[in-house]
């Protein structure tokens, strides 16, 4: 075979592999993918890779490995290429988040990639059970964790993309943590590059694909974040991407959630048992984040290091140990200084003022404290004297409260070109609305909440006002 030296070493021979699955008999058989059959399998330690050399593989005493088989299909659509992409990777990548490659078998037409066994299967076979709703979160969290290290931790300069990211494609170990699976697909490519890769012909799995890849072809780490945004959806209402029986907006999960989230009915299609376990601050955190996932613009969804953090508060909402998040960042993450106004108790948000023209330069804030003594912050923007030259306040009433923010992410034109910053800023209170500020161009974001409570700003600025967040206190 046109092989790679360097995983001659994880090579297992044919007829040991026949031994641990019994000739690959049905008794053995646990699963069926688009590129072949799974086995289940005791490897004998004599067969045990080189690699993989544990207490268990030296142990004279220790148990044979249970495994999993894949024996491909050679009518399946899984190539040479793709079959040493799927070797290659998991023996250089290595996470508690993704699945672990115990060898390979390449004899005759036999082409098999022998995984060690995670005995609860796959995801997609526990969404409509009886799994809290704390353990779904946990497993989302593990897998993004996965994701995460492939689109950012695999090393300087450059990145895996998965292309295939679904819920049969993440398996579970004894204690149900997440393990990313199935890397035929993947695709390595540089950090520093727009888009990763350009392929003539979109893969990966119907109902789980970003569009935009598949109508342009263009692949980005993005692609990936779309596909679990649906896995997201299909964890908290419980069923598939696609269900083909429905000939109906019910088909296709992604539009489904999409639309019932924009029309605040999302509760409908969640399955019932999360419904009746659910705190209203996990599920808002949760549903925000996978709907941001699910954007058509691509530069609209999260990376999966922020999902991970989203996911992560979810989780703290649901075992009631947080009472103040962070939502956004928008903008820059890298422009300017970091700076914040958390609002306390004994504080309240009277004025807003924004310096502003074609987008933001600076923003301030003065409170009232229960004495009626009002404080300033300094503006946070602005540098070198920066100024659009219109200044404009935004005075709140002693009873009201903001309860949503909009605005726009631009980047800078003229003189000083180049700069991503907020370009324009909305507030939404209980008694009315404020702005536009700024003018109106890029990309869009909106955060209204119905549960909890505005605390606070934080960001990032410099000359300008390069990001935005805010502070949002959870109701117990």
């Amino acid at each position: 075979m046109a092989s790679i030296p360097e995983l001659d070493h994880l090579k297992i021979p044919l007829e040991d592999i026949k031994l641990a699955t019994n000739n690959f008999s049905d008794s053995n058989f646990i699963g069926q993918g688009g590129f072949g059959r799974v086995y289940k399998g005791q490897l004998p330690l004599s067969a045990f890779a080189a690699s993989t050399t544990t207490s268990r593989s030296t142990n004279p005493t220790a148990r044979p490995a249970t495994i999993a088989v894949k024996r491909l299909d050679v009518k399946g659509g899984q190539g040479q290429h793709e079959f040493l992409m799927e070797i290659a990777m998991l023996s250089s990548y290595k996470h508690d988040n993704l699945v672990s490659l115990v060898g390979f078998s390449e004899e005759g037409d036999e082409k098999i990639i022998v995984y060690e066994h995670e005995v609860r299967g796959s995801l997609d076979k526990y969404l409509a059970t009886d799994l809290t709703w704390v353990q779904r979160l946990q497993i989302c969290l593990g897998a993004a964790r996965g994701l995460n290290y492939l689109h950012d931790g695999v090393g300087e300069g450059h990145r895996v993309l998965h292309r295939d990211i679904k819920s049969s494609n993440i398996l579970l170990d004894e204690n149900w943590e997440a393990k990313v699976s199935d890397f035929g697909l993947s695709k390595i490519g540089p950090t520093n590059q727009e888009f990763t890769f350009l392929v003539t012909t979109a893969a990966g799995t119907f109902g789980y694909v970003d569009p935009i890849y598949i109508t342009t072809g263009v692949l980005t780490k993005e692609s990936d974040v779309y596909s679990f945004g649906v896995v997201l959806f299909e964890v908290l209402c419980g069923r598939l991407a696609m269900i083909g029986k429905y000939e109906d907006e019910r088909r296709f999960l992604a539009h489904l959630a999409r639309l019932r989230y924009e029309e605040g009915k999302l509760d409908e299609i969640i399955i019932p048992s999360i419904r009746k376990q659910i705190k209203p601050n996990s599920l808002q955190t949760f549903s925000r984040i996978a709907y941001q996932c699910l954007k058509l613009e691509r530069k609209q969804r999260p990376t999966m290091a922020t999902i991970m953090e989203q996911l992560q508060i979810s989780l703290e909402f649901q075992i009631s140990c947080r009472r103040i998040t962070r939502i956004g960042l928008w903008g820059s993450s890298t422009g300017g200084s970091p700076w914040s106004f958390q609002l306390d108790g004994s504080h309240k948000l009277r004025k807003i003022t924004l310096d502003h023209e074609d987008w933001i330069y600076s923003i301030g804030f003065t409170t009232e404290d229960l004495s009626g003594l009002f404080n300033s912050s300094q503006q946070h923007g602005g540098g070198g004297g920066r100024s659009g030259g219109q200044i404009s306040e935004i005075n709140f009433d002693a009873d009201e409260d903001i309860t949503g923010i909009l605005g726009t992410v631009g980047v800078t034109t003229g003189r000083y070109r180049g700069y991503i910053v907020i370009s324009s800023l909305c507030f939404r209170t209980n008694k009315q609305s404020f702005g536009p500020f700024g003018k109106e161009t890029g990309d869009r974001f909106s955060v209204p909440w119905d549960v909890g409570s505005f605390a606070g700003f934080y960001g990032r600025a410099g000359f300008y006002l390069d990001g935005l967040g805010c502070y949002l206190k959870a109701t117990m």
